[in-house]
């Protein structure tokens, strides 16, 4: 199992060319939140706005609209009931997240099938939270041309492999992984979390306690989603998403005790600008 170092957020953070536009910093649509669970939707679309993504659409029900267009003015918002305006969004965008906050309702599960089936070669899909536990329950299969990463904890896990917690080791979770999917990408969310990827097993060795709270989950999807628009979908974009997550977390956990999500969000673009600045060169 190899270790991700710091050198992989030098890599891949790169500055930006002077002339560019939004749109060369990726288009995400990020399908999450629902009556319950609003939060998640603020959280992850703020993650995907503070790491650069050009254009971030949040397709979550109506009555969270005034929420999100408050907390995050940056951002677009259509209602994911609204089938022809889900399927533009799904058509006209380059990364899509969906699963936090999504609860488990039908409409929920709809949705899942919907991004599956009509997501491209060209895209990128995340699914996070709800959207796996909606595949395990209802054995949804993760049929699709588009780029898959999954991004459970262990008993999000657990559910959709089937493998009890101290199962999971190396070789039994690319075994499940490939039965599920042999071209998707795992990101196991745990103490020292790892990557999986058509036989490559990556690790982490940031992250602390203190990230043992509601919505960084969320906030690590819409990093991701955020990264993947801006410097495409590979292992090392996935690895440098995964580990400015919990390095900006250790860095904030010498000073705090619990690690709000929301703070990490704020720093992100600070952190960003640094390893730019470190790598020196110019975003093609």
């Amino acid at each position: 199992m190899e270790k991700i170092n710091k050198n992989i957020l030098n890599q891949v953070i790169t500055l930006r060319n002077p002339v560019s536009y939004k749109g060369n910093y990726g288009k995400i649509l990020i399908i999450a939140g629902s009556t319950h669970f609003g939060g998640a939707a603020i959280l992850c679309s703020s993650a995907a706005v503070a790491s650069g993504a050009g254009l971030v659409t949040v397709a979550t029900v109506p009555e969270k609209f005034t929420a999100i267009n408050t907390r995050i003015p940056e951002a677009m918002t259509i209602d994911y009931q609204n089938k022809n305006d889900l399927l533009e969004a799904i058509q006209n965008n380059t990364v899509i997240a969906i699963g936090p906050g999504l609860g488990i309702s039908s409409v929920a599960k709809g949705l899942v099938k919907v991004v599956l089936k009509e997501a491209t070669k060209n895209q990128t899909v995340i699914i996070d939270a709800s959207a796996l536990t909606l595949i395990a329950e209802e054995k949804i299969p993760l049929t699709t041309n588009a780029k898959i990463i999954m991004t459970p904890h262990q008993g999000e896990w657990e559910r959709l492999s089937t493998l009890k917690i101290h199962e999971q080791n190396e070789l039994n979770n690319i075994d499940e992984l490939h039965k599920l999917n042999p071209k998707a990408a795992l990101v196991l969310k745990k103490h020292h979390s790892e990557i999986y990827y058509q036989g490559k097993v990556l690790q982490i060795t940031a992250g602390n306690a203190g990230m043992a709270t509601g919505g960084m989950g969320d906030t690590l999807t819409g990093i991701m989603a955020g990264f993947i628009g801006q410097f495409g979908f590979s292992i090392e974009t996935i690895s440098a998403a995964l580990l400015i997550h919990s390095y900006i977390a250790d860095k904030l956990n010498k000073k705090h005790y619990v690690i709000l999500p929301s703070l990490l969000i704020e720093k992100l673009p600070k952190y960003m600008a640094s390893f730019s600045y470190e790598n020196g060169h110019y975003l093609s």
